[in-house]
């Protein structure tokens, strides 16, 4: 019998492993998740949440309640992976060896690798993140008392999960305040350390023509160094200054712990180091990366890792059978930005070319905002589309 660890139960970590088990019956491969939290959040829904879209109860289950029946989940933290030996080692359950390695890890958040950034966040006052969900309902509570101000949303580095978020949140920002009539008294600014607002077209002209006409302020080539909520500045390395009464800001992000203590399993930034089609490490052969883990170079979301988790289980069924899958991983995602209250633009592409027009769209909103939620409980995470 074949032993496959996962570390990891967030999203790739679920997709893969109930995939797999579908496959398996758990006398043919055993299959063992790796977990320290014991709680799964619907993270794509943190942006709704902080425009009272979405109740943040609905976002959270239990990691135990996710995985099929005969996967067993051990509530530990991976510290090393000994690719050598095949082996990792965890913080309360000793080591683990593997047949198979699925390293499921997601991108931890770096609030203290710029400067201020985490005082500031502590201080509860004028800078917020909706990444994660106590941040995004604070960030809601915040906007409800505002009438006037700049509002600034930044992201400080790439790559980071789901880049289009923050472009999400300064757009819905601005329609919610027209809406409330208070338009006229605000000033909206978005800081990106890209050289535009979006890199792919033909989103990226919609997005500048958007921004435009709604008089979204976009700074170009700023990655933040410094961030001072008493006196409501955001400082980049190169000198440059934004004010604020509002920061929305987009932390740094980095992979977990065990990849960057792991030897030959990932890069500096601690993304584990893969062949971007076949998503096999490029130094072991039996460990393979899903997810904001990897270092693909596409958007880091949920749908990314669905359409992965199809492909990794096409390519360990192979692999285990001594045969050599013609299943690879093209880098498609689909991103739905909220651009206004009732409407969606989907940017769909993959690593060569956008499939889907930019139109925003009510449909789109309501499949976003409606439908999205369901379909990852019930129908993504069980591997079922």
């Amino acid at each position: 019998m074949k032993r496959i660890v996962v570390i990891g139960g967030g999203s790739g970590g679920v997709m893969f492993s109930n995939r797999m088990r579908k496959e398996y019956s758990p006398d043919d491969v055993e299959i063992v998740v790796i977990e320290r939290s014991e709680k799964h959040f619907y993270q794509p829904a943190f942006t709704l949440v902080v425009f009272g879209l979405d109740d943040p109860k609905n976002l959270i289950r239990p990691v135990k309640d996710l995985f099929f029946e005969g996967i067993t989940l051990i509530h530990d933290e991976a510290v090393k992976i000994d690719g050598a030996n095949n082996k990792v080692i965890t913080g309360k359950s000793g080591e683990l060896y593997y047949d198979y390695l699925v390293i499921a890890t997601g991108a931890k958040l770096l609030f203290d690798e710029t400067e201020g950034l985490q005082e500031s966040m502590e201080a509860d006052k004028n800078v917020f993140t909706f990444y994660n969900l106590n941040g995004a309902i604070k960030l809601r509570d915040k906007l409800k008392d505002m009438d006037g101000g700049t509002i600034v949303s930044s992201v400080c580095e790439m790559p980071i999960k789901c880049p289009a978020a923050p472009m999400k949140f300064i757009m819905m920002a601005e329609d919610t305040m027209r809406l409330k009539g208070l338009r006229n008294k605000f000033k909206f600014i978005f800081t990106t350390p890209m050289p535009a607002v979006f890199s792919r077209e033909p989103y990226a002209s919609k997005l500048n023509a958007i921004f435009a006409s709604r008089g979204i302020e976009t700074v170009a080539n700023f990655t933040p160094s410094e961030v001072d909520h008493e006196k409501g500045v955001l400082k980049d390395f190169g000198g440059k200054e934004v004010k604020f009464d509002l920061l929305s800001i987009t932390p740094p992000h980095g992979g977990e712990f065990v990849i960057e203590n792991s030897e030959n399993v990932g890069d500096a930034a601690g993304w584990v180091s893969c062949d971007k089609h076949l998503m096999v490490s490029k130094k072991f052969a039996n460990i393979y990366g899903i997810g904001d883990a990897a270092d693909y170079p596409t958007s880091k979301t949920a749908s990314g890792i669905r359409k992965q988790a199809k492909v990794l289980v096409e390519r360990l069924k192979a692999n285990m059978k001594g045969e050599v899958s013609d299943s690879k991983y093209d880098g498609e995602i689909i991103c739905p930005m909220l651009t206004k209250h009732k409407r969606v633009m989907f940017a769909h592409f993959n690593y060569d070319e956008s499939i889907s027009p930019a139109l925003e769209s009510y449909s789109n909103w309501i499949l976003k905002v409606h439908m999205l939620r369901p379909l990852y409980w019930n129908l993504m995470l069980n591997g079922l589309i």
